[in-house]
């Protein structure tokens, strides 16, 4: 079957954006959860299933409002600044996603974009992601090579955000996107005890709030580490694995002032880099100039190639100029990194005095 509904409300498919102590859950623990499904009890969270509750949830908040499975749901405009469902949320691109029934196969169908970045990160109810594909062709979902038998893709698609005729064209990029499935069965949400997972959440998202960067966060099974990856689970569900997209979120501890990151010609990524700035709740702040992001597409570069991302000072009409406020904080986005960055011999530069 294709299917292909587009919807324009943001909603709260914006959760993908957007950053264990132990495994996923074993067969045992998800025999008992069956079984408590089955007699319709809740089920407690603990940190042996919170991972997979966690998913569970958020597949079943994209169905809420998708209608159903195999069905593509497009966010059609930049993140609105009055409408932020969740915290540190990127400007870069715009969202499209889907839960998919993978029981029987399915096809996924992305069109060529030619220079354009696109990605679909597929994410299986145990929020490990075994394959991300970049840029368009058509694509195999199995259960041998994802594991459960629903999946969400989170598709990303590079825009300039202060563009109007950029975002139309993302708009008719997304409306090609095709999903082929041989099964549609509904997906069940299990009936988690919501107090039970509260509590796990609140106790792994503060201890999140110490994790600097998002290496060995995202990804295969054998390829995270635990800690981490339980821990990513709650402060960014959906993230992409370090080797697609690789996260720094920077607190420079600065008063209001006027700063500037210069960024050098060659940043050894393979797609593109972005900075993102939030105030101290972790959101975009609404300013007149409406730049909240700059990246290295969109971005005006200097003669030598190089790009100074200015912070703060913007009234007198310099380029590339993100307002600052009490608390600011940003992040750097770098996509398809390569092997430097990963290792840490290279390093993004830092904001520091502009004069």
């Amino acid at each position: 079957m294709r299917i292909s509904a587009n919807l324009k409300s943001f909603g709260v498919v914006a959760t993908v954006l957007s950053f264990t102590l132990v495994p996923a859950a074993s067969a045992g623990t998800v025999q008992n959860q069956f079984d408590e499904i089955i007699a319709g009890r809740e089920i407690p969270v603990t940190v042996d299933n919170f991972v997979r509750a966690v998913t569970d949830r958020e597949f079943a908040k994209y169905l809420d409002f998708i209608g159903g499975v195999n069905t593509m749901f497009h966010i059609r405009e930049p993140t609105p600044i009055d409408q932020q469902p969740t915290i540190r949320m990127n400007r870069d691109t715009l969202y499209s996603t889907a839960v998919v029934d993978i029981s029987e196969g399915a096809t996924l169908i992305i069109p060529d974009t030619g220079d354009r970045y696109i990605s679909a990160q597929v994410v299986n109810q145990d929020h490990f992601m075994n394959e991300v594909f970049v840029g368009g062709g058509t694509y195999t979902l199995d259960m041998e090579t994802f594991e459960t038998p629903y999946v969400a893709i989170l598709f990303r698609t590079l825009v300039d955000s202060s563009d109007p005729d950029d975002v139309a064209a993302v708009n008719a990029l997304q409306d090609q996107i095709m999903i082929e499935a041989a099964s549609a069965k509904p997906f069940i949400l299990p009936n988690y005890d919501d107090e039970s997972f509260e509590a796990v959440f609140a106790a792994a998202l503060e201890l999140s709030r110490h994790m600097g960067d998002s290496s060995r966060t995202f990804g295969r099974k054998g390829e995270v580490d635990p800690v981490r990856y339980f821990l990513g689970s709650a402060f960014g569900w959906g993230g992409l694995p370090e080797e697609q997209a690789y996260y720094l979120n920077v607190d420079p501890s600065l008063p209001v002032g006027e700063y500037k990151i210069e960024v050098p010609a060659d940043v050894p990524v393979d797609a593109f880099w972005s900075v993102s700035l939030y105030n101290a709740e972790g959101r975009y702040e609404k300013n007149d100039l409406g730049v909240y992001n700059i990246n290295s597409v969109t971005g005006i570069r200097n003669d030598d190639g190089s790009m100074t991302v200015n912070l703060g000072g913007c009234e007198d009409g310099r380029v590339n100029c993100i307002p600052i406020m009490e608390g600011w904080n940003y992040a750097v986005r770098l996509y398809q990194p390569r092997p430097e960055i990963l290792d840490g011999s290279w390093d993004f530069p830092t904001a520091e005095p502009a004069n």
